[in-house]
This record gives C-alpha cells, structure tokens and sequence, in this order.
C-alpha cells in the first residue's frame, strides 16, 4: 500500500467517528418521555427514596416476628458463687463441693456457655401505630414520586419545545440573513450604476451583520436548549437532537371544565393526605405508651468446661408484662408533639389545596389569553409578510429605498419570531394545566 492511500485511510477513520458524532439524533417527544422515566436523575432519586422507606417499614415487622439471638461466652473466675454456679450449670456438684474450705476458696474454675434466645413480641400497641405511621409514610413518598416525574414530563415537554423554537427561530434568522444579503448585493450593484448611494451600502451592511449577530445569538440559544433536554433525558451534552414534533402547526383551543376537577385525588395532594394519616398514627402510638406491654421470652443454654462443649443443657420460657408508669413526663411531651406536628400538616394541606386551586385559575386565564395571542400574532405576520412582498417588488423595480426594504423585512422576521413564540407559550400554558390537573389535554 502506497503511503498516499495509507494516509488516506488512516484520515479517513479518524474523520468517520467524528462524522457519525455529529449526525442529530431524531427524537420524538413521546420518546423523549420515555428517555425521561428510565434516565432522568430526580426521578431516580424518588425511587431511592422510596425504597429507603420501604427499608424502614419492613423494619417495623419486628413488632410482630421473634428475635432471635446466639451466643457463645467462656468465663474464668475463681468468684466463690459464681464458680459454684458454674458446677451446678456443667451438673457435676458433689458431695465434697459443699466442704467449707472448698466453697470459700474453690480455686479457678472455667465455664463455656452456648446460648440462643428468642423473644416474641405479644402486644405492644405502640409499635403497630408506628408501623401503620410507617406504611403512610411509603405511602406518600410513592405519591411525591410520581409527583416528581410528572414535573420531569412537564420539563421535558416545555424543553422539548423550547428547542423546537430555537430551531424554528434559527430557520426565520437564516432566511433574514438571505435577504440581508440579497439586499446588500443588489444595493451595492444600484450604487455602481448611480443610483444609489454609499451610504445605502454602509446601511445595509450594518443590517447584515445585525442579521448575522441575531442569528449567532439564536444558534446559542438553540446549543443551550439541547444541553438542558439532554440532561433532563440522561444523554450526552455532546448528542445533538432533532426534534420531530413540529411547533408550527395551527392550535385548537382547549377549555378546562373546573367543575370536573378533583384537585385533592392529584398525587401531591394524595401524598399530604398520607402525611396527615401519619401523623395521627404517631399520636395513638405516643398514647399507646401508657398502656402495658406483653413479650414472651425464651431461652436454651449449654455448658461445659471444654470450648464449645454441650455436656448439660437447661432450658427457661415466660412472659414479661411491663408499664412504664412515670417517665419524667416523657410521653407526654412525644404526644404534644406528635399533635402539634399533625396540626402543621393539616395547616399545610389546606394551605395548598387553596394554593393549588389559585395557580389553575390562573392557568386557565393564561390559557385563554395565550391562544388569543396566537391569533393577533397570525396576523401580524401575514400583514408584515404581504408589506414586505410589495416592497420586495418595488424595490426591485427601483421604487423603494434599501432602508425601506430592510426595515420591511426586519419587521416580518420579528413577527414570524412573535408568531412562533406565541404557539409556543399556548403549549406551555396547556402543559401547565396538564400538570395541575394530572390530566394529558388532547389539542
């Protein structure tokens, strides 16, 4: 191989990569949705959250399964009742143990005590409070996440857009800087004929390099909507996307029924109701501490004077009922507080619930005022476009001034960005219902 084609084709892969890097990725919005769910970093911090208490609830089953624990200690002592004892647990006391001289100084004695020991938990009211108090609480962070990736949609769908905008306002930009430049050269090729002056060449050069410095602006405007959908999405900064859901198309006008919505069945509402449930739990399970406490107990022991040895073994089983009957007004502090606590929740509930019905009264006049915007915009535009096709014709006729002609057709490029921009706040303001009312809205 000659080193001209080697050189080639080693330019050739290193050059591909780049090429194929480079290439946008399609998406669509449903898709970005999807990319949403499965990589988005909030939501996968709620689901560690809920499993976090889902950990904690499964703690609480030991209010109602056993524990059991095992042990193995080796003891040296020549401790008179202890070592004693120690002969009475290995059964092997005799007669000559109970000589005086023997029992006041029995010398060393060794004891190896295997034991396990169960405890069964009976009644303890107070634990099942906190237990149900615990369920709540699972409860309302399963509610807060799915609150947290409806927010997340929200993001994406208003991201999604945003950078279906910017590439709309790149195109209407390009388009400006073509007839900037068009203009320049046609004013420029009057001024060589006389008819028209420097000075209308120095003013549409300005215009373009306006164009041009507009259009560099929206190019960055469009770079910062991708990286902001690609970190909602969980992608690389480095992947451009494409969106394929196209901005421009004709609305049709959405009217929320508020009659019909059930704003306390919403999840972050849901999740204040289970908070709320919570916190009365943990009132009864502060009361339940005055009442008494039943555990079953049992054990099973070997000894021996050998390292794990099992010569004799002994058994013992019961019960323990305990009250605890004065504990420095300890309970009854945990009681007021757990009230005062349940209060704030219900306080903050109903604070939100009036919150929450505010910001979708608001939404709704939002709605209504946006989509009115859509239709004076429409119009502008297509007034600003018939204004610039006859100054177009005119001024390619010799009948109109370049200053005219660019003032034209800046006015119609801002009326397309108007245009544009107001299609886009519309699907914002529908989003925002959508979010407030958990409810996807069919245009």
């Amino acid at each position: 191989m000659s080193t001209q084609k080697f050189n080639y084709v080693f330019l050739l892969l290193l050059i591909t990569p780049a090429i194929l890097m480079a290439q946008p990725r399609p998406l669509s919005l449903s898709e970005a949705l999807t990319l949403a769910d499965e990589n988005n970093l909030n939501v996968k911090s709620a689901e560690a959250r809920i499993e976090a208490a889902r950990a904690q609830y499964r703690m609480t089953n030991s209010v109602f399964l056993p524990g059991l624990e095992a042990s193995h200690t080796g003891v040296s002592t020549n401790d008179p009742l202890s070592a004693f004892g120690f002969k009475l647990k290995q059964e092997i006391v005799q007669e000559s143990d109970f000589n005086p001289d023997l029992l006041n100084d029995p010398g060393t004695m060794e004891n190896f005590q295997t034991k396990l020991e169960l405890q069964q938990p009976l009644l303890n009211l107070d634990g099942i409070y906190a237990r149900k108090a615990a369920k709540n609480q699972l409860d309302a962070l399963s509610f807060q996440s799915n609150r947290v990736k409806l927010n997340i949609r929200y993001e994406v769908k208003n991201a999604y857009f945003m950078l279906e905008l910017a590439e709309s306002s790149v195109k209407v930009l390009e388009k400006s800087v073509a007839v900037a430049n068009e203009a320049l050269r046609l004013t420029k090729d009057n001024a060589e004929q006389g008819f028209a002056k420097e000075a209308d060449v120095l003013e549409a050069s300005v215009r373009l390099e306006e164009r041009k410095n507009q259009l560099l602006e929206a190019k960055n405007q469009q770079q910062t909507a991708n990286d902001f959908l690609a970190h909602l999405l969980g992608l690389e900064f480095s992947e451009q996307i494409e969106t394929t859901d196209s901005l421009i198309q004709p609305p049709m006008q959405v009217i929320i029924d508020q009659n019909t919505v059930n704003l306390e069945s919403r999840s972050d509402m849901m999740a204040y109701q289970k908070q709320i449930e919570a916190g009365e739990n943990m009132v009864k399970s502060n009361k339940m501490k005055f009442i008494p406490r039943l555990n079953a107990f049992g054990a099973v022991e070997w000894n021996d004077d050998n390292l794990f040895g099992t010569s004799a073994n002994n058994y013992m089983v019961g019960a323990s009922l305990s009250w605890s009957l004065f504990n420095g007004y300890k309970n009854t502090g945990a009681i007021q507080h757990a009230s005062a606590q349940l209060d704030e929740a219900r306080y903050n509930y109903e604070d939100y619930l009036s919150k929450s019905q505010v910001e979708i009264n608001r939404a709704t006049r939002k709605m209504t005022l946006n989509y009115n915007r859509i239709q004076s915009s429409k119009l502008a535009k297509e007034q600003a476009n018939e204004s610039l096709r006859i100054r177009t014709n005119r001024f390619k006729q010799g009948l109109e001034k370049t200053a005219d002609l660019l003032m034209a057709e800046a006015l119609t490029s801002q009326k397309e960005l108007e245009y544009i921009q107001s299609i886009y706040n519309y699907k914002q303001a529908i989003f925002q219902m959508e979010l407030l009312i958990e409810q996807d809205i069919n245009e």
